[in-house]
């Protein structure tokens, strides 16, 4: 019998590996870069914990998920949650923590100033963004303030930056950083490219549900089609907040399109995806804003992937994927009217559209995940020796 304990056979082994802890107050834990690209690729290699929002504790792919209440109040989020934050990562004791929203940077400064490791993941232009959210009020002071925190963050954490419009700006300041884009994990979405059925009257969306995916100027298209003797079926993944919700409701000719707009709500990846098998088009109506425009939105990639022809903002560095590979249509994000003669030109015209499924799924192989983790990968190792 073994001497060290009783009962030895019903204990749980030890994870020697070391550890590694994402950290978000803002993001579902199953948010396509946090979970699928990060996560998934550390817990290969490392033992992963992840606190984000999410309905309860649970082990998912390897992954502990540990479940955090966001709250609703955004000046409450803003002055607590990095503190209720800080307690939660101490419980978990990880080598290293990655945090993923600008709030959690007072945690992040914590954590350094007790010996841990820390990698800020920038997934948007922040400083910018403050600029177009019509919510916040002073937004000069606002500036000043992330300014302040920004430089701190700077001097204390690694970077990874999502986005190379953001690189200019951190290389000015000084920060060590690697540029790590939203490309897609193959693997993933192989499975999504068969069996499908592109010749259909449906056209999909998923992701975030903002006023600014264009989901107003959508509905407006589908009304547009609808006169014309057309009716085209819109399948939504996302969270439909209560706003957003009024703001549809309240279009003069809602009511006439109501049963063509499907919200599923928020669902995993994995599920959420099942749903494209059957449109025609997939949807990335995102309106300008100085963020938007100088960002890849991950979604133009993984219709790419899975043979999906898209309807894509007119953006330059939108078309320079889209057009250049010749696998969806760029339009006049604020024009209903062309988003509805893409969908009209998509759906008249079969053996183009499955011209650029080709065409997206033999492109998707230059916007593949693993270029990116490989050097992801490096800095781990590296901050870890």
């Amino acid at each position: 019998m073994c001497t060290a304990c009783f009962g030895c056979k019903l204990a749980t082994p030890v994870d020697s590996r070391k550890h590694i802890c994402h950290l978000t107050s803002v993001h579902h834990a199953l948010d396509t870069r946090i979970f699928y690209r990060f996560c998934q690729s550390l817990s290969a290699e490392y033992r992963v914990t992840l606190i984000a929002v999410h309905p309860g504790d649970e082990f998912r792919d390897g992954i502990e998920i540990k479940a955090f209440r966001r709250f609703k109040n955004k000046l409450l989020r803003v002055s607590i949650t990095w503190l209720i934050m800080f307690v939660k990562a101490m419980r978990v004791n990880a080598s290293l923590y990655q945090l993923h929203d600008p709030e959690l940077i007072p945690c992040g400064l914590l954590l350094r100033l007790i010996g841990k490791k820390v990698i800020l993941d920038i997934h948007e232009n922040v400083a910018e963004d403050i600029f177009d959210k019509p919510w916040i009020r002073n937004k000069k002071l606002l500036y000043a303030f992330f300014q302040f925190f920004e430089w701190l963050a700077v001097r204390s954490f690694f970077l990874f930056l999502a986005e190379w419009s953001y690189e200019e700006r951190y290389r000015k300041l000084g920060a060590r950083y690697e540029v790590v884009l939203n490309y897609v994990d193959p693997d993933f979405f192989m499975s999504y490219r068969t069996p499908v059925n592109r010749r259909t009257n449906r056209i999909f969306y998923i992701g975030i549900l903002l006023e600014s995916r264009g989901l107003a100027q959508i509905a407006e298209a589908l009304w547009l089609l609808k006169r014309e003797g057309r009716e085209v079926h819109f399948d939504v993944v996302g969270e439909l907040y209560s706003a957003l919700a009024g703001q549809l409701q309240a279009l003069p000719f809602y009511t006439e399109i109501a049963e063509q707009i499907h919200f599923y709500g928020r669902m995993p990846l994995e599920a959420g995806y099942e749903l494209s098998r059957n449109a025609a088009a997939g949807m990335c109506i995102i309106q300008p804003m100085k963020n938007s425009v100088g960002s890849y939105p991950t979604k133009m990639f993984e219709y790419m992937c899975i043979g999906l022809p898209q309807i894509t903002s007119h953006f330059p560095l939108y078309a320079s994927v889209v057009e250049k590979h010749a696998c969806g249509i760029c339009v006049d994000p604020a024009e209903p009217q062309a988003i509805a003669e893409a969908a009209k030109y998509l759906l008249d015209n079969p053996e183009q559209a499955e011209k650029m499924r080709q065409n997206g799924i033999q492109a998707s192989g230059a916007y593949i995940w693993q270029s990116e983790w490989e050097k992801t990968r490096r800095v781990y190792q590296t901050l870890l020796a």
